[in-house]
């Protein structure tokens, strides 16, 4: 028990903090994400995100599980994959309109739901997974890691639009142009801490 709880957190600081999960993978999330109005916004695409990761990483693992070793394992992985991120979604649907008592806070949760959902940010978790043979509480680890990193870059993104909203960027770069640059070296920045050298 002790070593699976181990390995979980280790997987989870790992996605966290050396994968670089969001800002390599997670731009192709969606404007919503990237561009959220306040942080409580942001707080709350986080947590419907890491709601759907770890639920659905459940389903995700038992199909990795059966599916190791098998010849058509590129064939039906997406698909299942794709099923399991689904039934999650729709459940949660479900369960937002049926018993959550404030109405407001479903609605946002409907409709951040298929941008948290459907994005590369949380498939890109679960093929990663598989590729490295995963066991359940390294998924789930990685999975959760992944949903903090998410968070914290929805807020990077957010924070850094304001402070370049009030810099001096020359005409041609301000809005998304000088977005991407930040962003950019961020990551290189990030990829950077983690061992890796830069092609020269």
């Amino acid at each position: 028990m002790e070593n699976s709880f181990l390995l979980f957190i280790s997987t989870a600081i790992t996605a966290l903090a050396v994968e670089n999960a969001v800002f390599a993978r997670g731009l192709g999330m969606d404007n919503e994400a990237a561009f959220i109005k306040n942080p409580r916004e942001g707080l709350l695409m986080g947590g419907v995100f890491g709601w759907v990761i770890f639920w659905s990483a459940w389903p995700i693992s038992l199909t990795n599980y059966l599916l190791r070793g098998r010849s058509y394992v590129m064939i039906i992985r997406p698909p299942m994959y794709l099923a399991g991120v689904l039934a999650v979604c729709l459940l949660t649907q479900y369960l937002s309109r049926k018993y959550l008592k404030r109405e407001e806070l479903a609605a946002v949760i409907r409709r951040t739901l298929p941008v948290a959902t459907f994005n590369s940010a949380l498939f890109a978790v679960f093929f990663l997974s598989a590729s490295q043979n995963f066991l359940l509480t390294q998924t789930l680890g990685y999975a959760v890691g992944s949903a903090l990193g998410y968070t914290v870059a929805i807020f990077v993104i957010y924070y850094a639009r304001k402070r370049l909203a009030i810099s001096a960027v020359p005409r041609a770069f301000r809005g998304l142009p000088i977005l991407l640059i930040y962003l950019g070296l961020l990551s290189l920045a990030l990829y950077g801490l983690i061992g890796h050298n830069l092609p020269t």
